[in-house]
């Protein structure tokens, strides 16, 4: 062994030997070579060099070596991006459920108090109307969310007739369907699902 390995390893200088394997493998047969316990030898190097700062104070008083926790190369930028996509995730799905539709949908809540003063709706517009609580999924022609949420009763949702938007409601006897002032009646039977409505069709 060359003297400078050594002595390297006695001030466990890591950066003057070749590689921490051959390093290891030093100590091994300098161990072997003074009858020392060879794996205890190692383990009290790799604990040592693991922790230089502490180094100097093994002598001193009291003092019990540490271990560090280390990351595996690459762990934070890892963590990182994970993190950035857990974001962005919660982010869309928030999304998802507040997106305004595009032009000319519109929702607005039904007050039968004001129906005396407000203006007849045109036989152009397609009206959604909960007549009691119900889940109700909207979707656009391109099959982008437009509500998801349970729709409270007497709420509307309206559309220009013809638009190719498609609905699911959890109760079908809970949402009705009107044209213009026309009402069409439910979207299907009470308590029973119904599931990918086109409203595209309904004249």
């Amino acid at each position: 062994m060359r003297a400078d390995y050594l002595a390297a390893l006695e001030r466990h200088n890591l950066d003057a030997l070749p590689t921490v394997g051959y390093g290891l493998g030093y100590v091994r047969a300098y161990a072997r070579a003074l009858g020392l316990d060879e794996a205890a030898s190692v383990a009290d190097f790799k604990r040592d060099s693991a922790v230089p700062k502490n180094l100097f104070r093994r002598d001193t008083p009291h003092f019990v070596p540490t271990r560090q926790l280390r990351l595996p190369r690459g762990s934070v930028p890892a963590l990182g991006v994970i993190a950035a996509v857990v974001m962005l995730g919660a982010w869309y799905g928030v999304q998802l459920d507040t997106v305004a539709a595009p032009s000319p949908v519109m929702t607005a809540p039904f007050d039968p108090d004001a129906t005396q003063d407000a203006q007849p709706v045109p036989d152009t517009i397609l009206t959604l109307r909960t007549t009691a609580p119900s889940w109700v999924t909207i979707r656009d022609p391109r099959g982008r969310l437009v509500a998801n949420r349970v729709f409270v009763t007497g709420e509307s949702w309206q559309m220009e007739v013809g638009r190719d938007y498609r609905v699911d409601v959890r109760d079908g006897g809970a949402v009705e369907i009107l044209i213009g002032e026309r009402t069409l009646g439910p979207v299907g039977e009470a308590g029973v699902p119904r599931r990918d409505l086109a409203l595209g069709t309904l004249r």
